[in-house]
């Protein structure tokens, strides 16, 4: 018999602290079962967090992901070549829509999800998947017709991807305060994008654009000009016997580069930022929205014109949110892959290739790089107030697209 005393032996099981059983006495370590072994959708509610980037090879701070959960893949298809048509704005965009697509559509409940440039991968319950179809396949269709890109949708079970014989293992990274960031690892991710590439028994198609609900998404800054030199996006894969010793010691070497200090190189300089004109933020808004006339367009639309006289009258200009840009930014992140966008100088680059290229002379690594001018910004804001909005980092010119494409290259060099 399982018997639970406690509030954090509850959390222990999945179940969060809301979902507490209205029973007592005897009846408690039943119901505590029951609820466990019945009730999963809690279990990203459930994970403490931790605030050390360094934790994500830490396996203390990881779970298995719930059999009954589903992996969400989404990725603009042909996104390289978009992106050299100079389209890299619209691909951030459909990328980080899918995320708040899914978050409007489950109404504020809590789930794993990293942001990838060209498109987002998420965990949901299967009890919220058919949600979370609906708001896709709007989304897809929505892409189509106003970004005139091609999004792949794909919904893998947890336990078809763990019958490969690998793991999905998950945490959260506290970015701020309210605000957790997912790490996946065990290679379950990599596994699921293969799947949804390789057999279309997964894929879902176009649906009805009124689904996709895009409230909170905006995409209102300029590029962020580097303040160093060059923004770099980086990509490494572990391709040694002891990933989690591969991994903490390229975070070391890259520490190092920056004197320690990495989150000096956050590329989200506030110093350095500017909003787009109206008349741009316009045309961008119309895409999301679809119709000018609509209600949505005209809400969005005054959005932007208050914004923009905030950020022109000094005594408007919401400073506490300006200034919290940078913290609430995921700049870095894993998901089976390192991933960051750094603002660094010409030899702290050079350091960077040189340390990366040696790791994989030893075959400890792939990895990719990607250099720009700037960095891009993709918001989604439910609040001015810190821990109501997280943002959405890639460089400019591509980013992490252009990495992967370089990463590929390496892997495919090594089977070859």
């Amino acid at each position: 018999m399982i018997v639970a005393s406690s509030d954090d032996e509850l959390v222990s099981l999945g179940v969060g602290r809301d979902c507490l059983p209205d029973v007592t006495g005897e009846e408690l370590p039943f119901a505590l079962f029951k609820m466990a072994i019945g009730n999963t959708d809690q279990f990203y509610i459930s994970l403490d967090s931790f605030s050390d980037f360094r934790g994500i090879i830490d396996p203390a701070h990881f779970r298995a992901a719930p059999e009954n959960w589903v992996v969400v893949v989404t990725d603009v298809i042909n996104s390289t070549k978009a992106i050299e048509e100079g389209r890299f704005r619209d691909v951030n965009t459909i990328g980080a829509a899918a995320i708040a697509s899914v978050r409007n559509a489950l109404e504020g409940f809590e789930f794993p999800f990293v942001f990838g440039g060209d498109g987002a991968t998420l965990l949901v319950p299967d009890s919220f998947a058919e949600r979370a179809r609906r708001a896709l396949g709007g989304l897809k269709a929505m892409a189509e017709s106003s970004f005139e890109l091609d999004l792949r949708v794909g919904f893998v079970p947890v336990s078809e991807v763990t019958k490969s014989g690998v793991s999905l293992l998950v945490a959260k990274y506290k970015l701020i305060h309210k605000i957790d960031v997912a790490v996946f690892r065990g290679g379950g991710i990599k596994r699921a994008e293969t799947m949804v590439k390789e057999s279309d028994k997964f894929l879902i198609a176009a649906g009805n654009e009124d689904d996709a609900d895009l409230t909170g998404l905006s995409c209102r800054w300029q590029p962020i000009l580097s303040a160093r030199g060059k923004v770099l996006a980086l990509m490494v894969v572990a391709d040694s016997n002891d990933h989690d010793s591969t991994y903490a010691s390229v975070i070391e070497d890259l520490s190092r580069v920056f004197s320690g200090r990495i989150d000096d190189a956050n590329p989200v300089n506030v110093s350095r930022m500017s909003f787009k004109s109206v008349a741009r933020n316009l045309r961008d808004e119309k895409k999301i929205s679809g119709r000018i006339f609509s209600l949505s367009y005209l809400y969005r639309a005054m959005q932007i014109l208050m914004m923009s006289l905030m950020m022109k009258v000094k005594f408007l200009s919401p400073r506490k949110y300006i200034d919290s840009l940078s913290t609430h930014s995921d700049y870095r992140k894993f998901d089976d892959a390192l991933r960051m966008v750094l603002d660094c100088t010409d030899e702290q680059i050079q350091n960077i290739e040189a340390i990366l290229e040696k790791y994989r002379e030893n075959k400890e690594i792939y990895y990719g790089l990607h250099k720009s001018d700037s960095s891009l910004m993709t918001c989604f804001v439910n609040g001015m107030d810190e821990g109501n909005h997280i943002h959405f980092i890639d460089g400019s010119d591509g980013g992490y697209a252009m990495a992967a494409k370089q990463l590929k290259h390496q892997m495919a060099e090594q089977i070859a």
